[in-house]
């Protein structure tokens, strides 16, 4: 049986809230580390993906190339990431991640798990693993539909 019209509006407001809020858990910590929203997704690309050009990091951020670089140059500066040059080819740079960076990325991904686990504390296993089975099938069928 095919979802409804109504019922994929109220998915997606839902995974649109529950988004919401686990953004603004983890910009809580980011604010203290004084690290924007948008240097955190770029030091996640960069731990996802591995070592980025800027126009790679712009294409995983949709920004252009030159906000990629200012991007890239503010991070550098507080030693979050470093360019080094291709070995291959020498013109082209990358931004690799370093150990500050790292841990920034493991604290406010702590802190959102910490968030979550509290939140589903009361679920039995079995809720929690039918929970997870429905969205990670979800998470598959979008990533399959997105190519």
């Amino acid at each position: 049986m095919a979802p409804t019209e109504e019922l994929t509006k109220q998915l997606e407001e839902t995974l649109r809230r529950a988004n919401t809020v686990l953004f603004k858990r983890g910009r809580s910590i980011l604010i203290g580390m004084e690290i924007s929203a948008l240097q955190f997704n770029a030091l996640l690309s960069i731990r996802e993906f591995g070592p980025l050009t800027m126009g790679e990091l712009g294409r995983h951020l949709f920004v252009a190339c030159s906000t990629a670089t200012d991007l890239a140059d503010r991070m550098e500066r507080v030693q979050l990431v470093e360019r080094i040059r291709d070995n291959n080819d020498r013109r082209v740079v990358r931004l690799h991640l370093l150990s500050k960076g790292d841990k920034v990325l493991d604290a406010v991904i702590a802190e959102r798990q910490s968030f979550i686990g509290e939140v589903l504390k009361d679920y039995s296993i079995q809720e929690y693993e039918e929970l997870f089975r429905s969205l990670e099938s979800l998470a598959q069928r979008m990533e399959l539909k997105q190519l």
